[in-house]
């Protein structure tokens, strides 16, 4: 998205700006109260934004333009008090209000986020949208959004989830409450049923032959007995396996014992690292005793015990391979089906047919019952996973700000902990202007949207030099449009005309608090003519 012209008028005066490009633009003037938040304002209030202008100025006898372009099409929108119109090629829009503007936007411009606010899935206003990449003069705050209210910063965490997809909406805490309140029901049901009708929980095999309800309930106690014999069969093979590893672990000991031949005809063995004759052994690496081994009595005695050792493994072994044939004799037991006789099923078969109906609703219940225990767990493992990549998308967000801080200031001592700051910290000074500046490149940054950052008073709170030209080279590696606003002090004048990279749009020559003029008003009335508005 990239705003082409932005203009504010009414029959009497009218002020016009086209003079924004891509990139880089800074809008400056020699004092205040020469029109840079006024045609900010007007642009932003155009949008959709609350009106945030100067007291002086009655925003409400004016009317307030934009003309813009996404994806190579132009949109031309105008807004007086609470109306819009909007002129997309011959299509022309008339909206009473925000709300029917973000609808259409949302359907054929591009879509809005959108967040659960009251229970109900809505599209954010742009009073809440706008702040993902406009800055206004006044009322910033680190602590907060700008304009609370209806909205909060839990809606705006919201709206970022949104815009990446991690919003994790699949039930909201009313749906929730109401399938956990019917499956508590259901369950009650279930077992009434059951108790009126004691044949169903019957798990013999001449029932489990006639009911579905019964053979379930055996099933589960099969599988139940089949998971439970796994779980004996694995853990006693992996007692085997321990076993079986220390056992091949003593009998290399003991080959390498074997092998010290201290009788040598042709010499003796020595250490390689003192020449000494003396060798010791020890039971591991981290045993407190070790045994002079020089001797064949003293290797003797340790290749006893160990092959008393290696005994003992073998007859655990041979032990724990007896219980897993047990265990796997058991466990084939348990997956064979139990043969019935035809006489053994007629005997149960009255009082089977007599809990007919009661079994066709417990069928009916248990599958209730699975899709809503379906949804739950679905929903919790979204959740789950949504609040991890939440989590990762903050930490991006926070990484990138961090980042950008120390770029700007290196000799700072802040360390960003959250996209807003407690409400007893509230940053004022240079510090704030550093943390919204890197807050809005970060958005822009991780979140790799395409609309125009916009900042009214970017240098406010006396933000130096040397900083100012890190944050000048820093944006314009973004490809988003960005449009600055500043005042110069008599030193600086020209300081942006020739800099490389910087469209300078200069209002130092307009009056101060004037200017709205009738210069601008014959191409104002002709721009209100192409979109068939007849100002009042």
């Amino acid at each position: 998205m990239k705003i082409k012209r932005t203009a504010v008028g009414n029959k009497q005066e009218a002020f016009i700006e086209n003079g924004f490009a891509d990139g880089l633009n800074i809008i400056s003037s020699d004092d205040n109260n020469k029109g840079k938040t006024i045609a900010i304002q007007s642009m932003m209030y155009a949008l959709g934004n609350e009106p945030a202008f100067p007291t002086s100025f009655d925003y409400q006898q004016y009317y307030h333009y934009i003309e813009f372009e996404v994806k190579d099409n132009t949109y031309h929108l105008c807004r007086f008090n609470n109306g819009f119109v909007l002129k997309s090629g011959s299509v022309l829009m008339l909206f009473d209000n925000v709300s029917e503007l973000k609808r259409y936007w949302t359907k054929h411009i591009f879509s809005l986020p959108q967040i659960v606010k009251n229970q109900v899935l809505k599209i954010v206003d742009p009073v809440l949208f706008l702040q993902l990449f406009f800055i206004g003069q006044d009322k910033k705050d680190s602590s907060n959004i700008a304009h609370p209210g209806y909205y909060n910063k839990t809606d705006f965490y919201n709206m970022l989830y949104d815009m990446c997809d991690l919003s994790g909406i699949e039930l909201d805490e009313e749906e929730i409450r109401k399938m956990k309140e019917r499956i508590a029901q259901l369950k009650n049901d279930r077992s009434v049923l059951i108790k009126q009708h004691k044949i169903l929980k019957s798990q013999d095999t001449p029932v489990s032959y006639l009911s579905s309800v019964s053979d379930r309930s055996t099933f589960a106690k099969k599988l139940s007995d089949m998971e439970k014999l796994n779980d004996k069969i694995a853990e006693l093979r992996k007692a085997r396996n321990t076993a079986a590893t220390r056992r091949a672990s003593w009998e290399t000991t003991l080959k390498e014992l074997r092998s010290l031949n201290r009788s040598m005809e042709c010499g003796e063995l020595r250490c390689m690292d003192c020449n000494s004759t003396n060798i010791s052994f020890s039971a591991s690496k981290k045993n407190a005793y070790a045994f002079d081994v020089s001797t064949v009595e003293m290797r003797n005695e340790i290749i006893a015990s160990i092959n008393e050792k290696i005994d003992s493994y073998n007859e655990e072994i041979s032990k724990l391979s007896a219980q897993i044939s047990l265990a796997q004799s058991d466990l084939q037991d348990v997956m064979e089906d139990e043969s019935i006789s035809l006489e053994a099923i007629v005997a149960y078969k009255q009082d089977v047919f007599s809990a007919a109906d009661a079994e066709t609703k417990i069928r009916e219940i248990d599958l209730e019952l699975e899709t809503l225990n379906d949804k739950l767990r679905i929903s919790a493992g979204t959740t789950q996973s949504k609040k991890e990549q939440q989590l990762s998308l903050l930490i991006s967000l926070l990484n990138e700000m961090n980042t950008v801080h120390e770029t700007i200031d290196p000799n700072g001592n802040l360390e960003f902990d959250d996209i807003f700051t407690k409400r007893d910290e509230v940053y004022s000074g240079s510090e704030a202007t550093i943390f919204h500046l890197s807050r809005l490149y970060a958005f822009a940054k991780v979140l790799q949207h395409d609309f125009p950052i916009v900042v009214d008073s970017f240098r406010a709170e006396d933000l130096s030099t040397a900083k100012e030209n890190i944050v000048l080279d820093i944006y314009k590696e973004l490809p988003n449009q960005v449009i600055f606003t500043t005042t110069l002090k008599v030193e600086e004048f020209g300081k942006y005309d020739d800099r490389a990279g910087i469209n300078h749009i200069d209002y130092k020559s307009h009056m101060p608090s004037k200017m709205l003029s009738d210069e601008y008003l014959d191409e104002f009335m002709n721009i209100m003519t192409s979109m068939s508005i007849n100002l009042r």
